[in-house]
Order: structure tokens, then C-alpha cells, then sequence
């Protein structure tokens, strides 16, 4: 039997006495909206425990990226604040005898998307300052604390994401991905210019691809072995003053890892004997160095940043953490819905297939959205951490341009969310008078642009801020 949380018991059996007035003031501002948009408003005064405004609360919604709050939520419920992710060099050799490791080196992430080569390359030096000299065995990737279906089309049934998102992997290094430069200011049938700007060193170049005088776009293909990295560029693209980036997905994150990590020994003068290769790490075995991302940094870029890679790596995290077995979105999605269960949220229409918010499989309410926010608002040890990875009304991430006049700069605490013909806004906003309010805003469109939405978001908002 569906439960019916305790603020939406507020809803219906309370309504606090400035919102006639209010509500008049905010239906002027909806008579804007075409005919043929869709939307939830709930607004909670958080500090008396009652209901200031509310539309359709209890109607499911495509979230966009507010689903975030419930990954983020999610994460700090099972993992702990005080949480980090942890990327490490482990070997499984008993011990390092005058400098040689007499055995196998591996490289093993645990959902970091953070870690990048130049925190790999601090890690080999470390290991060359304390003396290795040489490895007898092999390099190898192990990146087994998530399950290889690196893209959510493979994960969710039937989608077909308007997002495209690296390799969703337990070991990454600069996202998975190469970030590649294009120019074609020569003249029409020479060669394309050609550079991988995370080239780490190690990336061998094949370019066939050429300036044409008609459009086209250069075709990338990326080759990865025991000893090198390959990409080879062809097709063509149009004559232009300004170059062009792409970033061409790594397909085995783990391989790519281990020759990173075998080039970089090398680099560094340490002999290797064996290959790079992929495979599982030894229990036990000895740590040789590692990199860590505190929870609470990790989802600061997610929430701010509204940044869709990290938050899936950050979902497989959560399922990893729940289940006690493999990150993947299967025991993700049953963490999330477990936690809503457990903390008594309004569940009804509820649904979660991935971490960022860009399927249109997501559906929350806004009465779902306010009451995990309620319950953050409560959770004494929570609710300062969670707020600060929040974007801030007028001065950082996607709120830095918003809200950001008046007395409203820095007094909202919130979560975006934009998707094709959806925006959402939620968070927490102290107004004039001191009064902490919960609001969530999610519209569903298909007439005019996300701007005129987005505005009256904002007018909302400034609205309630002068209670």
C-alpha cells in the first residue's frame, strides 16, 4: 500500500495564510504558459512546517537533472560524508627487493570519474623517487568494482539518450575519453592538422583526413594494445579559420589504464618485462599508491556542474555500495527507491533508470522532490554539507547568472534541470524575512524556449523571497 508522507499530509490538511495572496501573484505569471504546457510547483515553508504553494504536486514529472538530488541523496545515505573514492596501484608481490617487484602491477578503480593522467603520472613518481626499478610481470586493468555495460543505451531499455556520455566505468582516467583538435585552414586536399590534446605522450597519430571545399566531418578511430595508443583520422572536413574538437570514447577503459600506466613506468625508468593487459586484482595484495576524491568534493561537481558523466559513476557507486557485490544500475535504482521507502518519501510515480537525469525514462514528483529535500532540511549532520554542493543563486554553477539581484544573490541553494522541452528548478531558499522555504519547479513544454521558463522559474522564486 502506498505510504503518504508526512509533508504531503501537510499539503492536504494545511495551507499557510499568505498563500492567497501569493497564489494569485504566481497565477499571473503562469496565464504565460501556452495551453499545452505541463507543470508541478511546490513551495514549503520548511521553518513553520507548512505548505506555502502547490500545483499538481502529486504528478509525475520528467525530472531532467534534479534526479541528481536523489543520486547525490543517495550517496551520502549509504556511503557516509565522510565517504572518499579511491583509485590505487597494487601489486601482487609479497614485498619490492632491491627496487624489482618480483610479480604483477595493477591499477584498480573504485568509480573515481575525477582521476586524471597527471594524478597517475604523481603516482609513478612517487613510486620512482622510492626506487622501483623494475616490474617482472605484467600492467594490468582491473576496473571489475563496476560491470563493463560502460552506455546507458545498453543499460536502459529502449533508449536512445540526446546525450552522449563516456564509458561509465569503475577505472577512469581523464573521463575515458581523447580530446582531439582539428583545423582545416589549409588549402582544399591537404592534410587536416591533427592534434590529441590529453596526448599523455603515448598517442601515435595516423591522419589520412583532408581540408575539402564541401562539408564534412573527419571519422576517428581509436586502437588501443599492449604497446600503443592509435588513432587513425579520415574523411575529410570544410575549410575553416577555426578548428574543431571532438572526443573520441575509449572502448576498454581497463586496457587503457594498464598502457598508461605501463608508458608511464617506462617513462619514468622503470623497467618492465611483462605486457599491459586487463584482469582482477589479487585479495590480498600490497598497495603501492593511490588517489583519492572526498564524497562530498565529488558531488560539489556534480550538483554545481550538473555534470552528467560523473553523476552515473556516481549512481554505479551507490550500486556498488548497496548491493555489496557490482556497481551497475540495477542495484543503483534499487538503492534510490530503497532510500525513498525508507525515509518515508512520497514514492508514488516514481521512477529511476539513471543517475544525471538525461532519459526520459525519469519521473519524479514535486512532492517526492520536497520531501527529500525535508528530510535533508532535518538531518542536522546532513543538511550544511549537502547544501554547499549546491549551485548558489548569483555566484557558481549553473545558478551563477540566475537569481543573482537583490537580496536573492546567494540566499537560493539549488539544482537545475534542463532537458528538451523540460525545466526543473529545486533547492532551498532563505527569504527577506528569514523564513527557510523548500521549492521544487518542474514545467514540461513544447512552445517557446527554455529561456521564457526558465524566467518565470525565476520570477517564482522571486516571489516567495519576499515573504
Amino acid at each position: 500500500m502506498q505510504k503518504t508522507s508526512v509533508i504531503l499530509l501537510s499539503l492536504l490538511l494545511s495551507i499557510n495564510i499568505f498563500s492567497q495572496d501569493l497564489s494569485s501573484e504566481i497565477k499571473k505569471l503562469l496565464k504565460q504558459f501556452p495551453s499545452t504546457s505541463d507543470y508541478s510547483i511546490f513551495i514549503y515553508d520548511a521553518t513553520e512546517e507548512d505548505t506555502i504553494y502547490a500545483h499538481h504536486v502529486t504528478q509525475p514529472m520528467i525530472p531532467a537533472s534534479n534526479t541528481k538530488l536523489f543520486t547525490t541523496a543517495a550517496a551520502f545515505n549509504y556511503l557516509g560524508e565522510e565517504a572518499a573514492i579511491t583509485t590505487r596501484i597494487i601489486t601482487d608481490a609479497f614485498f619490492i627487493d632491491n627496487g624489482t617487484i618480483d610479480g604483477n602491477i595493477f591499477i584498480k578503480g573504485f568509480g573515481d570519474p575525477t582521476f586524471s593522467y597527471s594524478q597517475l603520472e604523481k603516482m609513478v613518481k612517487a613510486l620512482a623517487d622510492s626506487g622501483l626499478k623494475i616490474v617482472t610481470g605484467d600492467i594490468i586493468g582491473d576496473d571489475s568494482f563496476f560491470d563493463n555495460i560502460y552506455t546507458r543505451d545498453d543499460w536502459i531499455l529502449d533508449e536512445k539518450a540526446n546525450v552522449n556520455l563516456p564509458p561509465v566505468s569503475a577505472l577512469v582516467i581523464d573521463r575515458n575519453e581523447l580530446n582531439v583538435k582539428v583545423s582545416a585552414k589549409g588549402k582544399t586536399g591537404t592534410p587536416l592538422a591533427v592534434e590529441v590534446r590529453n596526448d599523455f605522450g603515448f598517442t601515435e597519430i595516423i591522419n589520412s583526413a583532408k581540408v575539402t571545399s564541401s562539408r564534412k566531418a573527419p571519422r576517428f578511430n581509436l586502437t588501443i594494445d599492449d604497446e600503443k595508443i592509435k588513432l587513425e583520422v579520415t574523411g575529410g572536413l570544410k575549410k575553416r579559420n577555426y578548428p574543431l574538437y571532438y572526443s573520441v570514447y575509449v572502448d576498454n577503459p581497463p586496457l587503457f589504464a594498464a598502457v598508461l600506466l605501463k608508458k608511464t613506468l617506462q617513462k619514468y625508468g622503470i623497467v618492465v618485462n611483462g605486457r599491459a593487459a586487463t584482469g582482477l586484482s589479487p585479495i590480498p595484495a600490497t598497495e603501492l599508491a593511490s588517489n583519492s576524491i572526498s564524497l562530498v568534493d565529488l558531488i560539489k561537481i556534480i550538483n554545481k556542474n550538473s555534470d552528467n558523466f560523473k553523476a552515473e559513476c556516481l549512481f554505479k557507486l551507490v550500486g556498488a555500495d548497496y548491493s555489496d557485490k557490482q556497481g551497475n544500475s540495477f542495484y543503483a535504482t534499487q538503492a534510490v527507491l530503497t532510500m525513498i521507502d525508507e525515509m518515508g518519501i512520497y514514492e508514488a510515480g516514481t521512477e529511476v533508470v539513471d543517475g544525471s537525469g538525461i532519459s526520459r525514462f525519469n519521473f519524479v514528483t514535486t512532492a517526492a522532490v520536497v520531501d527529500l529535500l525535508k528530510h535533508i532540511y532535518f538531518n542536522e549532520s546532513l543538511f550544511e554539507v549537502f547544501k554547499s554542493t549546491l549551485s548558489v543563486s548569483g555566484k557558481d554553477g549553473t545558478l551563477e547568472k540566475r537569481l543573482n539581484h537583490g537580496g536573492l544573490r546567494g540566499n537560493f541553494f539549488g539544482k537545475t534541470g534542463t532537458l528538451r522541452g523540460v525545466t526543473a528548478l529545486s533547492g532551498f531558499l532563505q527569504t527577506s524575512s528569514g523564513k527557510d522555504l523548500i521549492v521544487s519547479i518542474i514545467i514540461k513544454y513544447d512552445k517557446k524556449g527554455g529561456r521564457f521558463y526558465k524566467n518565470i522559474e525565476d520570477s517564482i522564486v522571486e516571489l516567495v523571497y519576499k515573504l
